[in-house]
């Protein structure tokens, strides 16, 4: 509810539309085969994402059974083991991990908002699917050393059929960029899953947040107005 108040705001001050809810979302509906690239099938007009990539995994493709009757992916080649966390959070620039699904968001130079919410539908194939799964998002803070916030170790064992599960970032090394700090970064969003290398089944992945933008010369005057009410709202992750 602040979330949608602090939006609203932002609209009355600029004058102008404000998108807000799904930032990005690939729901694999549009997907023509196995080999078929994971183009976003909706984002909001002031961010740039780019396609889902899978980092050393095997997918597949299935065009009926997903959590809504519709097409889902499937991936395998996880890691049996967690890699050492310490190792895995101490990155230098925004690269992708290996045995990983990501993306990146960009909003526009010139727009505020916040990330706000993560979530994926996801279900175990079988018992040599992975058992556990993490979501984390890199960005780089003004003095270029890359910060995190993620979900930590999630048990995904019961999950064997379609279940809806949403991260929070309970751990991380800084807050998450909100308001006109928001604009101009760049967010790397990860889904990392061990425990078992068989297949794991993924539909809807979603990034939730505001974003509206901020024509010149209204930037200052939020800067002192919504951006100071950014701080105020509860940070989560996708």
């Amino acid at each position: 509810m602040k979330s949608l108040l602090i939006v609203s705001l932002a609209a009355a001050v600029l004058g102008q539309s404000v998108f807000a809810a799904d930032l990005v979302k690939y729901d694999f509906n549009n997907i023509q085969s196995v080999g078929s690239p994971n183009n976003p099938s909706a984002f909001c007009p002031c961010v740039l994402p780019t396609d889902l990539y899978a980092c050393c995994l095997t997918p597949d493709f299935l065009t009926t059974g997903g959590p809504d009757g519709s097409a889902f992916r499937s991936y395998s080649a996880w890691d049996m083991t967690q890699f050492d966390p310490a190792v895995y959070f101490n990155r230098d620039e925004l690269y992708q991990w290996p045995a990983t699904l990501s993306f990146t968001v960009t909003p526009e130079a010139q727009s505020l908002g916040a990330i706000t919410g993560f979530n994926v539908d996801l279900k175990r194939a079988d018992a040599q699917s992975p058992d556990t799964i993490m979501a984390s998002i890199f960005w780089e803070d003004a003095s270029g050393i890359v910060q995190n916030r993620n979900s930590g170790a999630i048990n995904i064992a019961a999950y064997t059929s379609w279940t809806n599960l949403s991260f929070t970032d309970t751990f991380g090394t800084a807050p998450l960029p909100t308001g006109l700090d928001f604009g101009g970064e760049t967010f790397r969003i990860e889904l990392y899953a061990w425990g078992g290398s068989g297949s794991l089944q993924l539909d809807n992945v979603t990034l939730i947040g505001d974003c509206a933008p901020v024509p010149e010369p209204a930037a200052a005057l939020l800067l002192g107005v919504t951006g100071m009410l950014f701080g105020f709202r509860r940070r989560r992750l996708v």
